[in-house]
């Protein structure tokens, strides 16, 4: 299995488990952020960057308009 393949799965199988369980946006989630991107070795930036469009895709997902069939 490729990177990138493992990176796709990574992120499906994390909007599963934030949308199942919640995000909790605490007033110190970007400090979090930021020290956590340091844990794993990214920028937090891309931290910061990689969370809010997470957030905001499964709000998104979560008030998208019913399909029409």
């Amino acid at each position: 299995m490729d990177q990138k393949r493992k990176g796709e799965i990574a992120l499906l199988y994390l909007k599963l488990k934030l949308s199942e369980d919640g995000i909790r946006l605490k007033p110190d989630i970007k400090r979090q952020m930021i020290n956590t991107s340091k844990l794993i070795g990214i920028t937090p930036g891309e931290a910061i960057e990689f969370g809010e469009t997470l957030v905001r895709e499964l709000v998104e997902e979560a008030f998208a308009k019913p399909e029409k069939q």
